[in-house]
């Protein structure tokens, strides 16, 4: 009879994650959309995205370890912005153990709330990953005790993924810089919301912010750190996984391509219809500019990591033209918004 009700538990909630879930491009913009959609509130992929400013530049070093140099072009606390955006309530629960983090989810799922939850991909096995890579959003929809297992969906995969219970736990905490989480989950009980003009004007304002006023590390200013460190780079041993890396990160790893700007885009397009300024600013525009100087970037970074010798000169180059084009960008952002 237990078998019975799982598997009757399982059909129906694939049912709601038919409606709910639906293959995506980045982890957590699409993860919050299901989430958001479950709850009633409809709303594109590239909309959560940009209401949760999610365009942003990091540069991180980390000796030693398999990825030394680590350039992220996603923002910090993206979803954290998405909900305060959309004036939900919303903080991450973070717990001290494994078995606290686990006992809290499988208590919400028994109630019928699916979590938002960060992940270690390297601790997922249906990712088969060699290398940690923290901060990956997924949606936890279901538990499984009989089987010891959890019921979740992640970004481009249509269907529920298994995952056992204690993969799950090791993969929800993680120590490595610059995303670090202790067993983080949202599991709302309700969400109540809708997308609003001032709303958007001010994503798109905090977001143009975020990145002009970064530091050595964030923002805009971290592409010149990363220029300056590029003989260093040319010096590590493996540089050629280090550029592969970095191409991947921007190009594969879940962006949606150009380092999210090619969503972004779309999010301008949507903005623009209930906010008639992000179109006579040419921000669309101006957006799908920078974005084609990601991907190139992202081109000499593939062709460099398939050299035999670094290419320095031309690394640099690329870096400094998306410099320009995202600096443009920010600077007509601030000037018609601020």
């Amino acid at each position: 009879m237990a078998g019975e009700k799982v598997a009757t538990e399982v059909a129906r909630l694939k049912a709601i994650t038919t409606h709910c879930h639906r293959p995506g491009r980045h982890c957590g913009s699409s993860a919050i959309r299901d989430l958001l959609e479950f709850h009633g509130v409809m709303m594109s992929e590239a909309c959560c995205f940009g209401l949760g400013a999610g365009l942003g530049i990091t540069y991180v070093e980390l000796p030693g370890s398999d990825t030394p140099f680590i350039v992220h072009v996603r923002s910090m606390g993206f979803e954290e912005k998405v909900f305060k955006t959309l004036a939900v309530p919303f903080a991450w629960t973070s717990y001290s153990t494994k078995l606290s983090a686990s006992t809290a989810l499988h208590h919400a799922l028994q109630e019928n709330r699916p979590a938002l939850l960060l992940t270690d991909i390297y601790h997922l096995p249906y990712f088969g990953s060699s290398t940690h890579f923290p901060g990956h959003a997924i949606v936890a929809w279901l538990l499984d005790m009989e089987r010891e297992e959890v019921l979740v969906s992640d970004t481009e995969r249509p269907e529920f993924i298994a995952v056992p219970v204690g993969s799950l736990a090791e993969a929800r905490f993680s120590t490595s810089p610059p995303f670090i989480h202790h067993g983080s989950m949202f599991a709302p009980h309700a969400i109540d919301t809708s997308v609003t003009s001032e709303r958007v004007r001010k994503a798109l304002y905090d977001n143009a912010c975020s990145l002009a006023n970064g530091n050595r590390f964030s923002g805009l200013e971290a592409l010149d750190t990363w220029v300056a460190a590029l003989p260093r780079w040319a010096e590590e041993g493996n540089w050629h996984w280090s550029l592969r890396f970095a191409y991947q990160v921007i190009e594969k790893r879940g962006t949606g391509g150009a380092g999210f700007r090619a969503m972004y885009a779309e999010f301008l397009e949507e903005a623009s219809e209930i906010l008639p300024a992000v179109g006579s600013a040419k921000l669309v525009e101006l957006m799908r500019g920078a974005a084609a100087s990601w991907s190139d970037l992202a081109s000499v970074l593939k062709m460099g990591s398939e050299s035999t010798v670094f290419p320095l000169t031309e690394i640099e180059r690329a870096i400094q033209h998306v410099r320009t084009r995202e600096s443009q960008y920010v600077q007509r952002v601030l000037d018609v918004f601020s």
